[in-house]
C-alpha cells in the first residue's frame, strides 16, 4: 500500500492551460510582459506546457523566508521568447549538421579515390573488423550485426533501397556512405583515419561525436537551451574549439571562455559551429549559414531587455553572437 500512495504522489495531473497559468503563478512566474489570458491562449494553440516550462532551469528560485523555492525575476514572457529562439536554433544547427556529413564524405571519398584503394577494399576491411568486434566478448553490444539490421531495414526504401539491393553486400565505399547511419558513418571515418593514416580523419572524427549529440536533438525537436547554468557538461571542450576560441580577436576571456563552455548546451553549439567552418569547403554554404546563425542572434536580442539583471542569459548571448560574429566573418 506504501508503495502505491508513493507512485499516486509522484503522478502529477494533467492541467488545462488555466490551471498550466495558474501553476506558473504558484512557482513566482509574472505575468507582466504578457497578460494571463496571452498566455493561456499561446499554451492553447501554439506550445504545450511541459516543453515551455523546461526553461526554466536556467532561473535561480528564492531560498527560505515565504518565496522560498519560487523563481526570482521569471516572467512567462521570457519562457515564451526562450522558446522561440530556441525552435529557430534548432533548424539551423540541424542544416548545419547534415551540411557537416555531406562534406566530410565528399572529402573522405576524394582522399580515397586518390589513394591505391579501390573503394571495395577498404569497406570490406572495415566489415572485417566489425565482425572481429561481435565475436570479441570484451566489445559491448554487436556493431555488425546492428549495422546489417540496419542495413537491411532500409532494403526496401525507396531513398536508398535502390543501393542496397545493387551492391548486395558487397559494396564500394561511394555507396556504402549512403546506406549506413550517422552514427556508423563516424565510427567509419574513424577507422579510415587509422587505416590510411590520415590524423585529421580521426580529429573530425572527435569532433563528429559532438555534433552527432546535438544533431540527434535538433532532429527529435528537443529543447537545446533550456538550461544555460554553468557547470552542467559532462564532457571536455575539444583542444582544438578550445584553441579556436582562444583567438584574440574574438575577444573573450580566459574565464569567460572556460564558464560559458562548461555549459553542456553552449559546448555542443559551439563545437558544431567550429566544426561547419572547418569541413564545409562551399564559400556560398558557410555564408548562407552565417546569416541564419546572426538572424537567430538577432532573435536573441529581439527581447533583450526581458533579462536585465540575468547574468546567466545576457553573458551566453554576448558571447554567442561573438563566436558567431568572428567565426562567420564576411
Amino acid at each position: 500500500m506504501s508503495l502505491l500512495i508513493e507512485l499516486l504522489e509522484r503522478t502529477k495531473p494533467q492541467l488545462t492551460p488555466t490551471e498550466q497559468v495558474e501553476h506558473l503563478k504558484n512557482k513566482g512566474v509574472s505575468f507582466n510582459y504578457l497578460s494571463e489570458a496571452e498566455a493561456v491562449d499561446y499554451l492553447s494553440k501554439n506550445n504545450n506546457y511541459f516543453k515551455l516550462r523546461a526553461y526554466r532551469k536556467s532561473f535561480q528560485k528564492y531560498i527560505g523566508g515565504e518565496k522560498d523555492g519560487k523563481y526570482i525575476d521569471l516572467d512567462f514572457a521570457m519562457l515564451k521568447d526562450l522558446s522561440i529562439i530556441d525552435m529557430r536554433l534548432r533548424y539551423v544547427l540541424l542544416s548545419m549538421s547534415l551540411d557537416i556529413e555531406h562534406f566530410q564524405k565528399v572529402k573522405l571519398l576524394k582522399y580515397i579515390s586518390e589513394s591505391d584503394n579501390d573503394g571495395y577494399e577498404i569497406v570490406s576491411s572495415y566489415l572485417s573488423y566489425l565482425k572481429e568486434c561481435d565475436d570479441d566478448i570484451s566489445i559491448l553490444g554487436k556493431p555488425y550485426a546492428s549495422l546489417m539490421n540496419e542495413i537491411h531495414r532500409n532494403k526496401d526504401s525507396d531513398y536508398c533501397g535502390g543501393i542496397i539491393k545493387k551492391y548486395d553486400g558487397h559494396y564500394p565505399v561511394w555507396a556504402f556512405v549512403e546506406i549506413i547511419p550517422f552514427g556508423s558513418f563516424i565510427s567509419f571515418l574513424k577507422y579510415c583515419g587509422e587505416y590510411f593514416n590520415e590524423k585529421e580523419f580521426i580529429d573530425n572524427f572527435y569532433l563528429l561525436k559532438d555534433v552527432k549529440r546535438l544533431r540527434n536533438a535538433a532532429a527529435h525537436n528537443n529543447c537545446l537551451i533550456h538550461n544555460l547554468l554553468p557547470n552542467t557538461a559532462n564532457h571536455k571542450t575539444n583542444f582544438k574549439v578550445n584553441r579556436f576560441l582562444s583567438n584574440p580577436k574574438f575577444g573573450i576571456s580566459k574565464d569567460s571562455r572556460t564558464r560559458r563552455m562548461s555549459n553542456s548546451a553552449v559546448n555542443d553549439i559551439v563545437t558544431l559551429i567550429y566544426a561547419h567552418i572547418n569541413i564545409v569547403s562551399s564559400s556560398g554554404n558557410l555564408q548562407a549559414q552565417g546569416k541564419s546563425l546572426r538572424s537567430v542572434i538577432d532573435c536573441c536580442y529581439k527581447n533583450i531587455d526581458y533579462y536585465k539583471g540575468d547574468d546567466t542569459i545576457l553573458t551566453t548571448f554576448d558571447f554567442l553572437k561573438k563566436v558567431v560574429d568572428n567565426a562567420y566573418e564576411m
